[in-house]
């Protein structure tokens, strides 16, 4: 099996979805639709649907809950960001930060401004994600404005760096 480099497989994981190539369509596709559970920073865990669907030379996700979108979506060139909109009619805006955390089966960006829950995917994750995953509980990537990938974190580090921060 060939291997998949760290950056794709972490901003993979991150993103919640399988990382597809980097193709140009003209017309979104349908990759997964997934019923799970979703939380806030403010708020315990509420039913939510995301769907996972190709746009352009992106692969967005679609948290669909109480009549509202949340979506982020990945996109891979010319370097791998992350960018959310809170609105399906907000614009895109630059992720600050995106963590996993394998022990409570989250996956929350910008802190837990918006976290999705998924047990499954998240293990699969963990184990398709070989050495780079063995044994870790915390993964974390920080972004610059312009949503490039500036730091990544495991487990101890990540706490380090959230001390730091003052969070």
């Amino acid at each position: 099996m060939p291997r998949i480099p760290s950056r794709i497989l972490l901003a993979t994981a991150l993103a919640f979805g399988v990382a597809l190539p980097a193709t140009r369509v003209n017309a979104e596709q349908q990759v997964y639709l997934l019923e799970t559970q979703c939380r806030t920073a403010t708020t315990k865990a509420f039913p939510c649907t995301v769907e996972a669907v190709n746009v352009d030379d992106a692969t967005e996700y679609r948290h669909r809950f109480d009549g509202k979108t949340v979506s982020y979506r990945v996109i891979e060139e010319p370097y791998v960001r992350i960018q959310g909109k809170k609105s399906a009619t907000a614009p895109w805006g630059s992720v600050r930060n995106a963590w996993i955390n394998f022990g409570s089966n989250e996956l929350c960006f910008n802190g837990t401004a918006f976290c999705v829950i998924n047990p499954t995917f998240l293990s699969d994750v963990k184990a398709g994600g070989g050495h780079a995953f063995t044994e870790r509980e915390l993964v974390g990537l920080a972004f610059d404005q312009g949503g490039r990938v500036d730091l990544a974190c495991f487990d101890t580090g990540c706490r380090r760096l959230l001390e730091a921060l003052g969070q």
